[in-house]
């Protein structure tokens, strides 16, 4: 499996490169303004998708049921009150085509929908190992809950194991979200792929694991905002043999995008890489596979305002390779730091 996995994630590393720097995610759009209150914890679709009744068959509006009638329309508000939402509905063993299936598995957002809970553990959306939490395919925004337990699926035939927490391909705000205890192969909380946009403020990335990005793996741009990413891991499988390996990089970040990448007025703290950049790792198209840590003209940029990455576990704090650490300044940042790290 592990000669499978790799082109199709190395794929999605050089689209990053080859494609304009220029290039951005589209405008964010509104969502509908229907807004559905969800009424139930169980898991259950919605019974006709597209009559505008957020209904499942047993007369609920669940929060699977909800999501599915605003991709059925144009999107949609939906309000998540306090609760325990296990995924309960397992996704087929094999694709059934090349689109998501918002009636299992993961809940698929395909329409610009905002979905609000009722506060950081008080809305809990868990997967409960089925399978990743949320797939985005949509400019929305996701605020006020907690995303865990997911874990993404060998079933999938593109982007097969990124994104534990959430896969996003389109343009997502993560406002007073917290992402833990989620587990894929790249980026264990969360997966952007090449052109998607991820702002993500005022919220908290830990306890994730991959074998590589454990918290937030981004391929194009993003922010991070007030935001604490901790205890996330990124532990080498060795598919592949040392020094090509490919593993073990990004316990906190990974970016193999161009960026910019912003982080501001954040921590990124306690996470582990067996390989290299224990908290933040930037390197396009691993493009450090080729080259020794920290050098290389920059073709990916991260800019750093008021933050701190420290004490962060068994590789260097952060490495690059054919990337920059800029101040918003645009000088070459220090705070960065690759002091030794903690055993």
């Amino acid at each position: 499996m592990a000669t499978r996995r790799l082109p199709v994630i190395l794929a999605a590393g050089l689209m990053g490169l080859m494609l304009p720097v220029t290039a951005q995610a589209a405008p964010a759009q509104r969502s509908g303004d229907v807004t559905y209150t969800v009424d139930s914890t169980a898991d259950a679709p919605d019974a006709d998708p597209g009559d505008g009744q957020c209904r499942s068959r047993e007369g609920t509006c669940t929060l699977r049921a909800a999501t599915m009638e605003a991709n059925a329309g144009r999107g949609a508000t939906i309000v998540v009150p306090a609760g325990h939402y296990l995924l309960t509905v397992a996704p087929p063993p094999l694709p059934l085509g090349p689109f998501p299936d918002p009636a299992t598995g993961d809940l698929n957002i395909l329409r610009p929908t905002t979905i609000v809970g009722a506060g950081m553990g008080r809305t809990v959306i868990d997967a409960g190992g089925i399978d990743r939490v949320f797939y985005n395919g949509a400019n929305s925004t996701i605020r006020d809950l907690t995303i865990t337990g997911g874990v993404t699926k060998e079933r999938e035939l593109v982007f097969i194991t990124g994104g534990g927490g959430i896969l996003n391909v389109s343009r997502l705000q993560l406002q007073r979200v917290e992402v833990t205890g989620n587990r894929a192969d790249y980026g264990g909380g969360v997966f952007n792929i090449p052109l998607s946009d991820l702002t993500i403020s005022d919220s908290m990335v830990r306890g994730n694991s991959a074998g590589e990005a454990g918290g937030i793996r981004f391929d194009w741009t993003g922010k991070v905002v007030n935001t604490t990413i901790t205890g996330n891991e990124a532990i080498n499988p060795h598919w592949i043999t040392h020094p090509a390996s490919l593993g073990g990089r990004g316990g906190g970040i990974d970016l193999r995008g161009p960026g910019p990448l912003t982080i501001t007025g954040s921590t990124i703290t306690g996470n582990r890489a067996t390989d290299e950049g224990s908290g933040l790792n930037a390197a396009p198209a691993y493009l450090d596979s080729l080259v020794p840590p920290n050098t290389g003209f920059p073709l990916s940029v991260v800019i750093l305002k008021n933050s701190t990455i420290e004490a962060n576990l068994e590789s260097a704090n952060c490495t690059r390779a054919f990337a920059a650490f800029l101040t918003d300044g645009g000088r070459l940042d220090r705070t960065c730091h690759n002091d030794p790290p903690r055993s």
